[in-house]
């Protein structure tokens, strides 16, 4: 076998042809792909979890916040018994736990614009939910177990005994109940005992 013979098996032996090379690339690229692929989807689908986690996690709180300020409702101190409580688009009261103001205080929920809103003393304006909501109403369970559309104070004794929030979302709908744990003190006598707690601090 002559040298140039053993040369050039010796360099086919040590390398790569150009055809190989080209195959190697083309595989290394699918594979690049397809992982590039999955992590794409991997990524969405993580980003997608935590839209929908946080999404709960408002909801959560903002249920809780609507619970919170009306299981302890009593009539408004202004109105001195008279009045409505609430209707199908707005709910206002005196509650000892509001959102944002300190101690006893007048609260308000009503809808406008297709969203929740919230205020007090302290914040005038809040949208709780910002809409659209459809078919979004408050009502009332009265003594009698029947759910109204309406509360008025003269025509009751006591607060109502549940209160409910309903509406639908891009995300589903919303059923809020809330029972109502106060009793229902008379107006005058919230305002003595008002009046006796600032005198006695």
């Amino acid at each position: 076998m002559s040298a140039a013979s053993l040369c050039t098996s010796g360099a086919r032996q040590g390398g790569f042809t150009l055809l190989e090379a080209i195959v190697t690339l083309v595989i290394v690229s699918l594979l690049v792909t397809i992982l590039m692929q999955a992590l794409g989807q991997a990524m969405s689908l993580r980003t997608r979890l935590l839209r929908f986690d946080g999404e709960n996690r408002i909801a959560g709180l903002q249920e809780a916040w609507f619970r919170e300020t009306v299981a302890g409702l009593q009539r408004d101190l202004e109105e001195l018994g008279e009045g409505a409580l609430g209707n199908r688009e707005s709910l206002e009261y005196s509650t000892p736990s509001p959102l944002a103001a300190q101690g006893f205080s007048g609260v308000r929920w009503w809808l406008e614009d297709g969203s929740l809103h919230y205020a007090d003393v302290t914040v005038p304006d809040v949208v709780i939910i910002k809409g659209p909501l459809k078919d979004a109403a408050f009502s009332y369970l009265d003594e009698g177990g029947a759910w109204v559309d309406e509360w008025k104070w003269k025509d009751h004794k006591s607060p109502p005994r549940m209160v409910r929030f309903t509406a639908s979302t891009a995300r589903g709908s919303l059923d809020w109940l809330v029972p109502v744990i106060a009793d229902g003190m008379d107006p005058e006598d919230m305002k003595l005992l008002e009046e006796n707690g600032a005198s006695g601090m």
